[in-house]
């Protein structure tokens, strides 16, 4: 499989060990799956066109006020077939809640004619923070093997183990979730022992380090 499918596979696993947290209040937070909920609360505010004009009026007004500065963009559906669209559905909500201030998707909420929609609690907009900046260790990852104007087959396993380490370091930061990082660490040295039996993997690496070597020679 290519690194981002595999990317893919491992924060699909990692993202169903969601509701099994060992912090009471992240279990609270969690409860009925905090993604779900995102998902829910994105939807039903794309529901409309209406509803999008709304909220880019919100926020329109929101600038012009000085209540925040917020870039004039709409919530992102998550797409079961786009790779890691979940992580940008999740980065663009909170993009949505800054800190301390009103919050646009807030103001959007209060509208009578929104009613149907339930907002989330800070509790779950903090374990949120820590899916989304454990997310972006994949979004990063996946950016640089996916580019397009450089050959990438050589730098996988490398990336691999970095990621791997990464990992390992959040893990320690965001203990709510450490369970679920520990799923991910599973599933990648899964697919990074199957990437090391491959001949191709192999060769990649020493041919990609051999053209290295001499361009350095001849520059």
């Amino acid at each position: 499989r290519c690194f981002p499918h595999v990317t893919n596979i491992s924060t699909k696993t990692c993202l169903k060990h969601l509701t099994k947290l060992p912090s009471d209040d992240a279990e609270v937070a969690l409860e009925g799956n905090v993604v779900a909920a995102v998902r829910k609360l994105v939807n039903a505010c794309r529901a409309s066109g209406q509803r999008r004009k709304l909220l880019e009026e919100i926020i329109k007004e929101g600038n012009v006020n000085d209540t925040f500065d917020l870039r004039i963009v709409t919530l992102l559906r998550d797409i079961d077939t786009r790779w890691l669209s979940t992580f940008l559905m999740i980065d663009r909500l909170l993009e949505m809640y800054p800190l301390d201030i009103d919050q646009a998707v807030k103001l959007l909420l209060e509208r009578p004619e929104l009613g149907d929609i339930t907002d989330l609690n800070d509790a779950q907009l903090e374990v949120l923070k820590d899916i989304c900046m454990f997310l972006n260790v994949f979004h990063t990852a996946q950016q640089i093997v996916s580019a397009e104007q450089t050959p990438t087959l050589s730098i996988v396993i490398p990336v691999y183990k970095q990621l791997i380490g990464i990992l390992e370091d959040l893990k320690q930061h965001l203990p709510n979730i450490s369970h679920v990082i520990k799923a991910s660490i599973a599933k990648l040295e899964e697919y990074l022992g199957k990437s090391r039996s491959n001949k191709v993997y192999v060769l990649a690496m020493c041919t990609y380090s051999i053209l290295c070597l001499h361009s350095n020679i001849h520059s």
